[in-house]
């Protein structure tokens, strides 16, 4: 491919057929278990039976900006001493968002502004528009699962190899590699496909199903658009634990990937942490961050159609796929590489380590 490309890296039809055996059926059951509690949680809310957990919508927004890998959107923060105190600006250039009638839409710029000491929201606005907390977390979890998140999977399609050769030199890394092959064509190549059931059931508008596929253009803006230069994001290693463990196992990653290259044909080191360490990460994140998918506001006059669908993401394409006979993570794995990059990193934060996958899993 000439540029990020979530799907384009061709496999044996015996791995393909692999995939749907042991992988397809368990994401399958993942998503239309929670797509089914979903249904019922929202049916019950809207006759008063039950109510959504408590949420505290500008600490939030500070969490999803600093504690995801939409981090890499800081942009600069006040000087030292400011009257206004320590805030943190997030920017997102040519911000794609779709709108209440299901079409696709590009802001000039999404601001969001943070407090770093008490780690809260301290306002946003959407090109000239001033939006409230509970509308920014729509956006910023909307920007997560459409165009932020994607650029991880496409980015790991370049730190893998499936070449049959492998499987005699590194079968483990070759299986991995398989995983994520697939995964992110179930992720990007049939993943509209299943508009027409949420929407049959009522999670969903009409609207999604679009022959012009508001979604996938969300996607591929956010594929297409690279990623932003964030290397001042080290200026939040004090105020973000994901960022302060992030930026030391890079250069962990970075230095046992030289020590064991040879293990590794054909593969980018930069792209290989993207696919194992940071996207593995951003899921665990965002899964024990949005607690709650109702928090999500379908009713939003502005941003409700974003929130549809992230309610659905959120419960059934963020934790982990039960079923798989497989090892998909650093820690256990009985390799030499991924090994000694856990154990080096759980010395820094071990929550965060044992939750490392070697491959795009989910």
């Amino acid at each position: 491919a000439d540029e990020l490309d979530m799907d384009h890296i061709y496999i044996p039809f015996t791995d393909f057929l692999w995939g749907f055996t042991f992988i397809g059926p368990f994401s399958y059951f993942l998503w239309r278990y929670r797509t089914i509690i979903l249904r019922i949680r929202q049916f019950l809310w809207k006759h008063g039976l039950i109510k959504p957990m408590d949420c505290d919508y500008e600490a939030m927004c500070a969490t999803l900006c600093l504690e995801q890998t939409q981090a890499v959107h800081y942009y600069a923060r006040t000087p030292e001493g400011s009257s206004l105190g320590n805030i943190a600006g997030f920017f997102f250039a040519n911000f794609a968002y779709v709108d209440n009638d299901c079409n696709y839409q590009v802001a000039d710029l999404f601001a969001v502004d943070i407090d770093l000491d008490t780690k809260r929201f301290v306002k946003a606005k959407l090109d000239d528009i001033n939006i409230n907390a509970k509308e920014t977390l729509i956006l910023l979890w909307f920007n997560t699962i459409a165009a932020q998140h994607v650029k991880l999977h496409a980015m790991a399609n370049w730190g893998v190899n499936v070449d049959e050769a492998l499987a005699d030199v590194n079968p483990f890394f070759r299986q991995s590699s398989v995983v994520t092959v697939l995964y992110n064509y179930f992720g990007y190549t049939p993943f509209n496909g299943f508009f027409e059931t949420w929407a049959k059931e009522g999670l969903v508008s009409p609207g999604w199903l679009k022959p012009e596929k508001p979604l996938v253009q969300a996607f591929n803006h956010g594929i297409k658009a690279n990623v932003w230069q964030h290397s001042q994001i080290v200026e939040l290693v004090k105020y973000s634990e994901f960022v302060n463990f992030v930026v030391q196992v890079r250069a962990i990653f970075t230095a046992e990937f030289q020590k064991h290259k040879d293990l590794f044909p054909g593969t980018d080191g930069e792209a290989m942490f993207v696919g194992t360490v940071l996207h593995s990460l951003d899921h665990s994140l965002m899964d024990w961050n949005l607690k709650d998918p109702l928090w999500l506001d379908v009713d939003d006059p502005r941003f409700g159609k974003m929130a549809e669908v992230g309610r659905v993401v959120k419960v059934g394409f963020v934790s982990d796929v039960p079923g798989l006979y497989f090892h998909k993570r650093f820690k256990g794995s009985g390799h030499p590489f991924y090994e000694a990059v856990y154990k080096k990193a759980a010395k820094i934060n071990k929550k965060l380590a044992d939750n490392m996958d070697t491959c795009i899993i989910k």
